[in-house]
C-alpha cells in the first residue's frame, strides 16, 4: 500500500514538474503568434499524441514499460518554446511519429501490409507539410526491404503508399481549381532542395545542450550496440533501425532546420528519445549514466532561463 502511494506521489510530482516546464516555455518572452492560447491547444495535443505513440512503441515493440522515453521526448521537443505553438511542422511531427511506429512494427514485430502502408503513407503525408522529409524514403526502403517476404510486392506497395497522400492532395486541388500538377511538383522539389544558407547562430546554453545531447546519443548508441546480443530478436531489429533513423533524421533536420527559429526537436526527438532509453532507461543504472543525465537536465533548465534574461 505504501509503495503504491509513493509511486502515485512520484507520478503526480513528475506531472507537475513537466507542466511547470511547459508553462515556463509558453510564458517565455519570445515572438508569439496572435491568439497564442488557441495556438497552444493543438500543439499540446500533438505533443501528447507523440508521447503516447512513443510509449506504445516501447511497450509493443521494445517490450518495455518506461516513462523515460515520453518524458525525454517532451523535454527535448519543447526546449525551444516555438514548439509550444501550433505550426504545420507539428502536423508533420505527428505523422512522422505514426510512420515510425508502423515502420518499427513492420521491421521488428510483423512485416504485414497494414504496417507497410501505414508507415509509407504517413511519411508521404508528412512530406506534404515538410517536403524535405521525403528524403527519408530511401532510408525506409533500405532498412525495411530485408524483412519483406515478397520483394516485388514490397516495392510496389511502398511506392504506391508514399504517393497516395500526394495523389489525394492533387485530386483535391484539381476539384477546387487550386495549384496545377506542374506547379505543385515544381514548388515541392524547390522546397525539398532548399537548404538554408545561414550561419549557425545559437546561444551558449543551446550549444551546450546540443553538444551534451549528441554525447548522450553517441553513448546510447555504443551501449545499444554492445548489448544487441543480449536482446530478443525483435528488440534487436528495432534498436538497429532506431540507430539508423536517429542518424538520418538528425542529419536531415541539421541541414534543413539549422536555426533555432524552427522547432526541429519535434521530429528529431522521436528516434532520439527511443535511443536514449537504451542508455538512461531502467536497464542501465550506472552512476555515470545518471550524472550525465543530471548535467543535461541542468543545461536544459539554464537554456530555458536564458529566454527570460
Amino acid at each position: 500500500m505504501n509503495r503504491t502511494i509513493s509511486e502515485s506521489a512520484a507520478l503526480v510530482g513528475l506531472f507537475l514538474l513537466l507542466a511547470a516546464w511547459c508553462t515556463a516555455g509558453w510564458l517565455a518572452p519570445v515572438a508569439v503568434p496572435e491568439r497564442a492560447f488557441p495556438a497552444a491547444l493543438p500543439a499540446a495535443g500533438i505533443l501528447l499524441a507523440n508521447m503516447f505513440l512513443l510509449s506504445l512503441a516501447c511497450n509493443r515493440i521494445l517490450a518495455e514499460d518506461s516513462l523515460f522515453t515520453p518524458v525525454a521526448y517532451l523535454l527535448l521537443a519543447t526546449v525551444n518554446p516555438a514548439a509550444l505553438w501550433f505550426t504545420p511542422f507539428h502536423g508533420a511531427s505527428l505523422l512522422m511519429a505514426v510512420s515510425l511506429f508502423f515502420l518499427l512494427g513492420f521491421c521488428a514485430v510483423k512485416p504485414g501490409m497494414g504496417s507497410l502502408i501505414g508507415a509509407w503513407s504517413a511519411l508521404g503525408a508528412a512530406a506534404l507539410l515538410f517536403p524535405p522529409l521525403l528524403w527519408l524514403l530511401p532510408v525506409y526502403l533500405v532498412i525495411a526491404v530485408g524483412k519483406a517476404e515478397e520483394k516485388m510486392k514490397f516495392w510496389t506497395a511502398s511506392l504506391l503508399a508514399v504517393c497516395l497522400p500526394i495523389g489525394i492532395w492533387l485530386g483535391v486541388c484539381s476539384l477546387t481549381g487550386g495549384q496545377s500538377v506542374g506547379g505543385f511538383f515544381g514548388h515541392f522539389w524547390e522546397q525539398m532542395t532548399d537548404v538554408p544558407r545561414v550561419r549557425l547562430h545559437f546561444p551558449a546554453a543551446t550549444l551546450c545542450r546540443l553538444i551534451l545531447t549528441a554525447i548522450a546519443v553517441v553513448l546510447a548508441l555504443i551501449s545499444a550496440v554492445g548489448r544487441l546480443d543480449s536482446y530478443k530478436i525483435a528488440r534487436s531489429a528495432a534498436v538497429i533501425r532506431i540507430i539508423i533513423l536517429t542518424l538520418a533524421i538528425s542529419l536531415l533536420m541539421g541541414l534543413f532546420c539549422p536555426d533555432n527559429r524552427y522547432p526541429a526537436g519535434l521530429v528529431t526527438a522521436l528516434p532520439v528519445s527511443l535511443l536514449l532509453n537504451e542508455y538512461f532507461g531502467p536497464a542501465n543504472r550506472k552512476k555515470g549514466v545518471w550524472t550525465l543525465g543530471f548535467i543535461l537536465l541542468l543545461v536544459l533548465l539554464v537554456e530555458r532561463i536564458t529566454y527570460f534574461v
